[in-house]
């Protein structure tokens, strides 16, 4: 079995992830972003208030970028 590990990770280290079996989907991470990243995010400049997303094809979709932005 494989599994995927999606970890929030800041200064003060990891405040939260999940894990699921198999590879990640672009849905399954704009849920995530919903469920579990823009929760914990703030307005700029204030504590968890910038996002930073490697160059993975799942993280360039429109809906990702209009998550993020609402």
């Amino acid at each position: 079995k494989r599994y995927s590990i999606l970890p929030i990770l800041t200064m003060d280290g990891i405040i939260a992830y999940d894990i699921i079996e198999g590879l990640v989907t672009s849905e399954w991470f704009v849920q995530f972003l919903r469920d579990h990243v823009i929760p914990l995010t703030n307005p700029y400049p204030g504590p968890h208030s910038v996002l930073v997303l490697d160059n993975c094809s799942i993280h360039h979709s429109e809906e990702v970028r209009q998550v993020i932005e609402d």
